[in-house]
């Protein structure tokens, strides 16, 4: 039998953005309680920002930078898929379209990309950078080799 998911959806406050695809946020539970948990985004992977390697290292700064950006100010939701096998939440992030920039509205609009809207036009986060190049999907197992990932692009 398989194992059912309860997914729900919660008001969250940034307070550190750890890389492209961790942040560590205060989750309103409503009746004024609030809990601060390590979130990791459900279905993607962006490169490490802690690595020695340096062609690596930029990109996921980069991936990291750009998910400060989009979280950084404001109230954000998280729709948790419960936790994951390091304890952390499991995730998708939604912001407010107004912040996501025009090129991101534009593909929105037009339907050109894979991008996921919330039941009230929120735009999801992990869509977004995987959109903008900052990630690739990934659901467990085995992660993309980056030297292997470097030779795609330069071919």
């Amino acid at each position: 039998m398989a194992k059912k998911v309860d997914v729900k959806e919660y008001q969250c406050e940034l307070i550190k953005v750890v890389d492209g695809d961790t942040i560590d946020c205060f989750i309103d539970l409503g009746f004024n309680l609030k809990t601060k948990k390590r979130v990791r985004y459900m279905g993607i992977d962006t490169w490490e920002s802690r690595t020695r390697d340096k062609e690596e290292k930029v990109k996921g700064l980069a991936a990291k930078a750009r998910n400060k950006e989009l979280l950084e100010g404001g109230v954000f939701k998280l729709k948790s898929f419960g936790t994951g096998k390091f304890g952390r939440v499991l995730g998708e992030i939604f912001v407010d379209p107004e912040i996501v920039g025009e090129h991101i509205n534009e593909c929105i609009a037009n339907d050109d990309s894979d991008i996921d809207l919330d039941h009230d036009g929120w735009v999801s986060v992990n869509d977004i950078l995987i959109e903008e190049g900052h990630a690739y999907e990934y659901y467990g197992g085995k992660k993309k080799d980056f030297e292997e990932e470097i030779a795609k692009e330069k071919a």
